[in-house]
């Protein structure tokens, strides 16, 4: 009996680590695939699109969490620029006047790096990345769902 419990506890122990490192693992993003973060506004849900160079897309807005795929051509033109972007922390910020209701802030991560807010473009780079975003979010239908029709954003993992 003795000899039993032990082994019960390091079983328990070891389904618990595995749990837990496979939460972790999911959490992490690969340095490959870019995130668009749109901060969203006084009035309205931002939104967050995990994209892969594959055109393999994971998304949530304020409608909630979806999976899709970008046409070759576009994931082809979002990659590349991002590649003439690089790195994306030395773009140039630039103002801009926004709306204080529905002004919104969209950046991109990559592998590490981050962008200004690319709605405000300060380069013809950043205007092609805005661009690229827009093209983006249409393709998949993501919008900044007023804040009275759904629900928050969960928090980021990283």
């Amino acid at each position: 009996m003795n000899r039993i419990f032990p082994k019960s506890l390091l079983g328990l122990a070891g389904v618990s680590f595995l749990l837990c490192s496979s939460q972790l693992a999911m959490a992490l993003v690969p340095n490959n695939v870019a995130i668009i973060v749109n901060s969203g506004s006084t009035n309205a849900i931002g939104y967050r699109i995990y994209v892969s160079p594959s055109g393999e897309v994971n998304y949530v807005d304020g409608k909630g969490t979806n999976q899709g795929k970008l046409s070759e051509k576009l994931t082809k033109k979002f990659f590349s620029d991002l590649k003439v972007a690089e790195p994306l922390s030395n773009l140039p910020k630039q103002s801009c006047i926004k709306s204080v209701s529905f002004g919104t802030i969209t950046i991109i991560r990559l592998a590490g790096e981050e962008s200004p807010d690319i709605s405000c473009p300060g380069n013809a780079k950043t205007q092609r990345l805005d661009n690229d975003v827009i093209a983006i979010a249409k393709a998949l239908n993501v919008v900044n769902v007023p804040k009275s029709q759904g629900q928050p954003l969960p928090p980021q993992n990283f």
